[in-house]
């Protein structure tokens, strides 16, 4: 079905394999649009993103296609292929069956979360590997600006795949800017940088902040917008909640009740500052993605989650070397995973 690195698809197949794009076969849905489980006659099975509100002409948007295609990491999703119907956009991905790790750390019922704390932090690192490789080393280099534990995606292994990389310039591709987060564009509430808020302009330290959040929910197993265990009187997020207890000694009271005295513990104090550092005001004072992926390493060495290392040390650490667009729609120099 897939003979290029990215394949054009007709409509109509999509519509067979989603039923019509029925809400039964929703799977996913965020800021760039609902994501369907398609199921393809020959057993296939893949997911599909119809983007909400892409502005992108079809010969544009098939060239920002033809380089996402060449985007390819163990821990992204692999973008297979795509739709253009009058102003309907579609992306097909590979389907990843654990779901969202938002729907495994929040689930309806919250006595069925079964994660362990390895895990947990197996997660971390194959998220923080995607998103450094992202960031440092893809060509072109993506900023990813919605990053959120919905869009990282497990795999039969509970292997972590980010998705919705690259999807920033399809949704608003004049303006390099960004200056559209009042719509929504930055990403969902509780994972938003704070200097969003005044520049407007989207920065690799506004992903590492993000991702912060998601270190947040991943050992307090709280959503970054409503924190169960808070007093009652309390009604800020995540982040506010962290930052309150950070001010006295009681910041280890935020750990997700399950995980203290099972022979952890360093490693999850340690994992807590990591995450503390991410989501500092300061977007300056937060690491980078790279560093923030080698001390989560460092936190997990003796489960031997990875035994090579694929993120370069980048040469130069600040935002300064980013272009204004991340993604162009010229010749691209194909990755290898």
């Amino acid at each position: 079905m897939f003979e290029k690195s990215v394949s054009k698809m007709r409509l109509s197949d999509l519509m067979k394999a989603t039923n019509d794009f029925s809400n039964n076969n929703i799977i996913g849905a965020g800021r760039t649009g609902p994501m369907y489980k398609a199921v393809f006659s020959e057993g296939c099975f893949l997911m599909v993103k119809r983007l909400q509100d892409s502005q992108r002409l079809e010969k544009e948007f098939v060239s920002e296609m033809n380089t996402l295609g060449n985007v390819k990491h163990r821990n992204l999703v692999p973008l297979l292929g795509f739709c253009v119907a009058k102003k309907e956009r579609f992306l097909v991905y590979k389907f990843i069956e654990n779901g969202t790790l938002y729907d495994k750390l929040h689930p309806l019922e919250p006595e069925i979360r079964n994660m362990d704390w390895p895990l947990r932090l197996k997660i971390a690192i194959g998220t923080a590997r995607g998103l450094a490789w992202l960031h440092h080393n893809c060509n072109p280099r993506i900023i990813h600006r919605n990053i959120s534990s919905k869009c990282i995606l497990l795999d039969g292994d509970f292997e972590p795949k980010l998705s919705d990389f690259g999807l920033a310039r399809l949704m608003n591709p004049i303006d390099t800017h960004l200056s559209t987060f009042v719509n929504g564009e930055f990403g969902d509430l509780g994972y938003v940088a704070p200097e969003y808020l005044r520049t407007l302009v989207a920065t690799p330290k506004g992903d590492v902040y993000s991702f912060g959040v998601v270190l947040l929910e991943l050992i307090t197993g709280e959503k970054p917008t409503h924190v169960a265990n808070a007093p009652e009187s309390f009604k800020g997020s995540l982040v506010e909640w962290i930052k309150q207890l950070s001010h006295g000694p009681l910041l280890h009271t935020a750990i997700d009740k399950p995980l203290p005295g099972n022979g952890y513990d360093h490693e999850l104090n340690q994992f807590l500052k990591v995450a503390c550092n991410c989501v500092v005001e300061n977007a300056k004072e937060r690491p980078t993605m790279f560093e923030v992926h080698q001390l989560l390493r460092a936190i997990g060495e003796r489960y031997h989650f990875t035994t090579d290392d694929d993120i370069m040390l980048p040469s130069d650490t600040g935002d300064t070397a980013f272009p204004d667009e991340l993604i162009v729609a010229t010749e691209v120099t194909k990755e290898v995973e």
